[in-house]
């Protein structure tokens, strides 16, 4: 009987202390990391051949200032990578391989990306070398949305890339097959 009142007494304590203390809840300070959702948006990585880097259907919108401001239409279920590549214009063969020019490039590439306005831990998601008909080898940050439903998410980026400072915002529409 003694040993059901202590345990008695140690669940009690435990539930009342469970109680007092603050529960944990993500803030906008976090970094999203790979596997994190937004709404109905994943956010995770992805490899060359199953997503799109480069076609999306955007549209620049009036000057919005030294911020430039799209609006892009895609698919319910099309994996998108959101961020901005850099390249050098070499022609490579496939699999695409990074020149030592792009990956001096790329060591002084100074990105941020935001996605509704919390930041992204870049280095969880690694970079991916892809390549392009034209450009070569493109290397993106591989951050990569999905979703299976109808919604909107927006992101924000900025950096220098070759001495030259962008800055941008898109607004991504995603809508179900027709």
């Amino acid at each position: 009987m003694k040993k059901i009142a202590c345990l008695s007494h140690v669940v009690l304590l435990s539930v009342i202390l469970g109680a007092c203390s603050q529960a944990t809840t993500q803030t906008a300070e976090e970094k999203i990391n790979p596997g994190d959702k937004i709404g109905d948006f994943l956010i995770t990585t992805g490899e060359e051949g199953n997503v799109n880097y480069w076609d999306q259907d955007c549209v620049k919108q009036d000057d919005q200032g030294e911020e430039d401001v799209y609006s892009c239409k895609a698919i319910v279920g099309t994996n998108i990578n959101m961020t901005t590549g850099l390249y050098d214009g070499s022609v490579s063969s496939v699999p695409a391989t990074a020149t030592p020019k792009l990956l001096e490039d790329w060591t002084a590439f100074n990105y941020e990306l935001f996605i509704e306005g919390r930041p992204v831990n870049l280095p969880a998601f690694g970079y991916i070398d892809v390549h392009h008909p034209v450009h070569g080898v493109i290397r993106f940050w591989n951050v990569v949305i999905a979703t299976d439903r109808p919604g909107e998410i927006n992101f924000r980026e900025s950096g220098v890339a070759d001495g030259d400072p962008f800055e941008a915002s898109t607004n991504y529409t995603f809508s179900a097959p027709e």
